[in-house]
């Protein structure tokens, strides 16, 4: 539930509001920018929000549990701001927008309504037109190794090695250790881990077998 400052709920209480939106942007490499939907430049906290971008949101989808918001904001290709060139470059890509509903009359009152960045920017013409993703969207990414008796490398990518002159390599890897031992020779650089043993091993009862020395873990790869 958002906190709205005395005046900002007064003003809504009344049915007589002077309301705008304003996103505060701030790009990866640290450079701040802002943006009204107004017709005048508004700042606070140190920012002036132009006016002249043509910065603008659509609805904002929400769902319940940890699904992301989505939604989309648009505007002006302008020399001072949104540049083809800085688009292209990446600059803008994973920017965090900061979004205010804000009283024009008195930018003091004000509140932020929700913090999300910048997915996939798309340029028309003179305009480009962004993705807004909710924070929750950092859960759907995939960060570290995955713990894996197959190996996630790439046949013939840098972390793979195999040469794509290699005899073998039209036949292709199906990632398993075995493969890459004899057909590939590649075991060094396998990216996988043969020997970690499975749900059947840890739900497994003892054995009666006396001779428990793993040499049968990960033979058959």
């Amino acid at each position: 539930m958002l906190n709205l400052p005395a005046g900002l709920a007064a003003s809504l209480a009344s049915g007589v509001t002077l309301l705008c939106w304003c996103w505060r942007v701030t790009r990866r490499d640290g450079v701040v920018f802002g943006f009204t939907d107004h017709d005048r430049d508004l700042t606070f906290d140190g920012l002036t929000y132009t006016a002249s971008s043509g910065f603008g949101g659509a609805d904002v989808e929400r769902e319940c549990g940890f699904a992301p918001d989505q939604g989309a904001v648009a505007g002006a290709l302008d020399a001072d701001t949104v540049t083809a060139a800085d688009i292209e470059a990446g600059l803008w890509a994973g920017a965090r927008v900061e979004t205010f509903r804000v009283d024009w009359s008195d930018p003091d009152q004000r509140v932020k309504t929700a913090t999300a960045e910048l997915g996939e920017i798309r340029r028309h013409d003179r305009r480009f037109e962004a993705e807004l993703l909710g924070l929750a969207h950092k859960l759907e990414t995939v960060t570290g190794r995955v713990f894996a008796r197959r190996c996630d490398a790439e046949l013939g990518d840098g972390r793979c090695g195999v040469d794509p002159d290699h005899p073998d390599f039209a036949l292709g890897c199906d990632k398993a250790f075995a493969t890459c031992r004899d057909r590939f020779s590649n075991t060094l650089n396998f990216r996988g881990f043969p020997y970690m043993v499975g749900n059947d091993v840890l739900q497994a009862s003892p054995a009666a077998d006396p001779v428990r020395d793993g040499g049968s873990r990960g033979l058959s790869g």
